[in-house]
């Protein structure tokens, strides 16, 4: 499971929140006080932080991408389900 670790008052961590909850992805959001080091998270972590599968990524233009990658993964899953219906690239179903 994905775990945001984010200060409380964030505009940008309320953005990578909003964009989990658009992917309908599995996620747990941990709203870490000021001058607190949050459990699982390495010393000094820099905020906001997310952590899937053990990796930790911080800053964002790397938890940007990541979100990207995200997206492109659900979008994959979501098009092989067995109920949704999908084109190859000539237009045929297969």
């Amino acid at each position: 499971m994905i775990e945001l670790y984010r200060p409380d008052n964030c505009p940008t961590c309320a953005d990578i929140e909003a964009a989990l909850k658009e992917m309908v992805i599995a996620h747990t959001v941990v709203t870490v006080e000021a001058n607190q080091q949050p459990e699982g998270l390495p010393p000094k972590t820099p905020l906001p932080a997310l952590k899937d599968n053990g990796q930790v990524i911080t800053g964002q233009a790397a938890i940007t991408a990541h979100l990207r990658e995200l997206e492109e993964f659900v979008a994959a899953w979501q098009r092989f389900q067995s109920d949704a219906c999908y084109l190859d690239e000539h237009g045929k179903a297969c």
